[in-house]
């Protein structure tokens, strides 16, 4: 099931984690789009800036802050945790923006635009990521 369809059922009161996959680039996204993984520091750097608004949604590993300081529109950004879970979700980011989240371990952005967007809790599944990150460190303890 698509995670579009997904927020809706939610949004109706049926509750499930969704998965959106594994992030490639290239690879179509949730919600419309394409993937592009920023590997290299410059793009990272670099993100969506010059670019024109497109459908492009752009991860970004090991990134605990974002900017939209070049931008010329505003942005959508989800920051997730190691295990791939978004823990926070940011619509309409307008430019001339500084973001930080300290549980982060990436983001992903995209151009701003109506309809459906990540929610906290989805799961995204991002290179570098752990799966299940949080219950492998608490099983490691118990032991």
């Amino acid at each position: 099931m698509a995670l579009a369809q997904l927020h809706a059922r939610r949004r109706r009161g049926v509750h499930r984690r969704p998965d959106s996959g594994s992030v490639g680039d290239g690879a179509p996204a949730p919600f419309g789009g394409t993937w592009v993984v920023a590997a290299s520091p410059l793009m990272r750097l670099r993100g969506l800036a010059g670019r024109p608004p497109d459908r492009t949604v752009m991860v970004l590993p090991r990134c605990r802050d974002v900017h939209t300081l070049t931008m010329r529109h505003p942005l959508d950004i989800a920051f997730v945790d190691r295990a791939g879970r978004v823990i926070e979700v940011h619509r309409l980011v307008l430019p001339g923006t500084r973001l930080r989240s300290d549980r982060a371990f990436g983001a992903i952005e995209r151009f701003a635009r109506p309809g459906p967007w990540f929610m906290r809790g989805d799961s995204v599944e991002i290179p570098g990521c752990k799966k299940g990150g949080p219950r492998r460190v608490a099983e490691r303890r118990r032991r």
